[in-house]
């Protein structure tokens, strides 16, 4: 049945795309996007390696989503723009929820991902992963997104072990002119977003921007309304020098707040039970601000130095409520010496505290701490044969107030075979330093025991001794501009995972007459391995039509030491799919009116219990007026729902948008 259906779907849009091509070609050319596949190459990406190169030299499995592909795909939140790059799990649990990872351990507390946004990293401490409920900007001034599959821990650190996500904003320079827009549909109910930008001076530049929306709950496989509608409003400035100075200096900063609506387990004390789950309002607030200056000392030496604060708040009722500051201090240096070596090194020094206001569910002990990281790094880049062969070699020394030290190192083999293709290999080593919910977390679950005479709780214990979470990963790649119309990028990977977490049971604590807990202590009984492959072809059959097919596949093995007993390696196997299979298509039916069309299919989930699923989502951006743009989108178009992670199961409904932008 879900082979019938597929092979419909894919047949349908495969006429539909062959309309609109043919639709295509009746006009006269027309430029399909700001960059060629050839240029596309060409792009400077930075999370590779810290420093500008070309995309197509980069060592690494590196993927670039452009501003173009952004407002093409009519997408309105930042993981929804992460489903164009290949190999990225992009799972959304529910209207206000996503689960996302890379090459596997996807779940609602993914943490081997780090993310930045221009150069801020926004892990959380509390659990090593990322709240994407609260990472956002105003799309339209995003200047691209790049994603590194497989480790970046020599140059960005802890937690940097399946991939690197690096957001990239424009400069204010870009983005002098103002732009608004506005928008609703069927689950987007209403969102809003405001630019404006100038010259401060003759050496500065700047913007500051305003956004809103609010969106509608999902609905549950029971057909009831989900109980995650969701609201917020931020806005933020930037302010940039002018780019041709020696010294370049950038400032900017953000703030936040909204609300989402969760269930939660009503209030109790041990001995009783709760009388049963309520619906509530998340609270979330909170702000950053960011300064970089860079200098260019000479053609052969330039340096930059970062400093940023971030504070956020977030209560989640009857469970917890986090207040955390965040300072952190970035320097790096690079530095040409001789003919062969190109050497890049820095430090830096991360200083967070936090204030944890507890409840029987969810507790953490102390309810207050403060920690800071130190970290060294250096990696050199060594010319073998010159403008062909390049060997990179480098570490990561770092000290964090949870495993003490930790060394994070890397090796990296380059060849351009020619002009226009580059084979690598890796061999890294990359942690996932412990978090507060690894050591000091204390969650009280009650367990009903129908007929059972005392209450009984499940709980589960973080612990002080808690190592980090290691990775050796060993990847390669090919990639090829085969022609001005043709380009594939390919790459492997086999990852060794040591030490992951498990969930211990304990001998059970029996308090009579009142009640037994059933403790569960946090333990690092397990390791494994993953395998797999990434690919990304892309072809221009003509200037005004460009396709992208992506394909990954992962084998995820897991297995837990003897003598431990937690059962959960073949879960958080099951949690990413096997196969994953995407294919793009972007269109310029006609001057000023482009057609984006994707098809998603992404395989089963076994533990979840998720079927596998097609998607398929079409938006049609069209200037109807000289400085006005209209852009319709539909999302899920093939079904009227389906689940994309569990355990609540909600649906990802059909869904529809208008949205109308002017910008002169």
């Amino acid at each position: 049945m879900l082979a019938h259906r597929l092979k419909y779907e894919c047949a349908s849009v495969g006429v539909a795309v062959l309309l609109l091509a043919a639709l295509a070609c009746a006009q006269s050319p027309q430029q399909l996007a700001d960059l060629s596949l050839e240029e596309l190459g060409l792009i400077q990406v930075t999370s590779v390696s810290r420093q500008a190169e070309p995309l197509l030299d980069a060592p690494a499995a590196v993927y670039v989503i452009t501003r173009d592909d952004i407002l093409r795909s009519g997408v309105t939140s930042i993981p929804e723009a992460l489903r164009l790059a290949p190999g990225v799990e992009v799972a959304r649990r529910s209207a206000n929820a996503w689960s996302i990872s890379i090459r596997g351990f996807n779940s609602d507390l993914a943490n081997k991902l780090l993310v930045l946004i221009d150069g801020r990293s926004v892990y959380s401490p509390l659990y090593a992963g990322v709240f994407w409920d609260v990472q956002d900007t105003l799309l339209e001034d995003i200047e691209r997104i790049e994603v590194v599959s497989g480790p970046g821990g020599t140059l960005w650190g802890a937690n940097a072990v399946n991939g690197v996500i690096n957001i990239i904003t424009r400069s204010a320079n870009d983005t002098r002119a103002p732009f608004v827009e506005l928008g609703g549909g069927t689950e987007d109910r209403g969102f809003a977003g405001f630019r404006y930008g100038g010259n401060l001076n003759e050496r500065f530049a700047f913007r500051t921007y305003l956004k809103y929306f609010d969106r509608d709950a999902s609905k549950q496989l029971s057909g009831n309304d989900g109980i995650d509608d969701w609201r917020m409003a931020r806005g933020g400035f930037r302010i940039d020098s002018n780019a041709l100075l020696a010294d370049r200096i950038r400032i900017q900063g953000d703030i936040y707040s909204g609300e989402k609506a969760v269930e939660f387990i009503d209030a109790f004390t041990i001995g009783t039970l709760p009388a049963g789950v309520s619906v509530g309002d998340v609270d979330m607030s909170g702000g950053n601000v960011m300064a970089e200056w860079q200098r260019t000392v000479n053609e052969r030496s330039d340096f930059k130095l970062l400093f940023y604060y971030d504070h956020t708040y977030r209560k989640i009722p009857n469970t917890y409520t986090e207040t955390r500051d965040t300072l952190d201090l970035d320097f790096q240096h690079q530095v040409s010496t001789g003919a062969r070596h190109d050497v890049l090194w820095g430090a830096g020094i991360r200083y967070t505290t936090d204030d944890l206001r507890n409840s029987t569910f969810s507790s953490f002990e102390p309810p207050s701490r403060n920690d800071s990281t130190y970290s060294l790094f250096v990696q050199d880049k060594i010319g073998i044969a010159r403008d062909r062969v390049y060997l990179t070699l480098g570490s990561k020394f770092e000290h964090n107030d949870y495993s003490g030290y930790e060394v994070q190192p890397n090796v990296r083999l380059s060849w351009h075979a020619s002009d226009r293709q580059t084979v690598w290999l890796a061999a890294s080593r990359a942690v996932r330093i412990p978090s507060r919910l690894d050591a000091d977390l204390r969650l009280v679950l009650p367990f009903s025991v129908p007929g059972f005479p005392v209450p009984v709780y499940v709980t589960a214990n973080g612990n002080h001794d808690f190592d980090s979470e290691e990775l050796l990963a060993y990847e390669g790649g090919y990639r090829i501009q085969a022609s001005d119309a043709v380009n594939l990028d390919f790459a492997v990977f086999y990852n060794d995972y040591d030490r992951l977490q498990t969930q211990e049971p304990g001998p059970p604590e029996i308090v009579l007459p009142s009640y037994i807990i059933l403790p569960n202590d946090l333990m690092n009984n397990m390791y494994g391995d993953a395998r797999g492959a990434t690919a990304a072809i892309g072809w221009q059959p003509t200037e005004n039509w460009r396709l992208r097919l992506h394909y990954a596949y992962l084998d995820l093995r897991l297995e837990t030491t003897p003598g431990s007993m937690d059962p959960a390696e073949a879960g958080i196997a099951g949690n990413s799919p096997k196969h994953q299979a995407s294919l793009f298509s972007y269109l310029d039916l006609f001057e000023g009116f482009n057609v984006y069309l994707a098809v998603r299919y992404v395989d089963e989930l076994p533990n979840p219990g998720v079927d596998a699923y097609t998607a398929v989502d079409l938006s049609i951006r069209w200037r109807v007026a000289d400085h006005w743009h209209v852009t319709m989108t539909g999302q899920n178009l093939t079904d009227s729902g389906h689940a994309e992670f569990g355990p609540d199961l909600n649906e990802m409904e059909r869904a529809a948008f208008l949205k109308i932008a002017w910008s002169p």
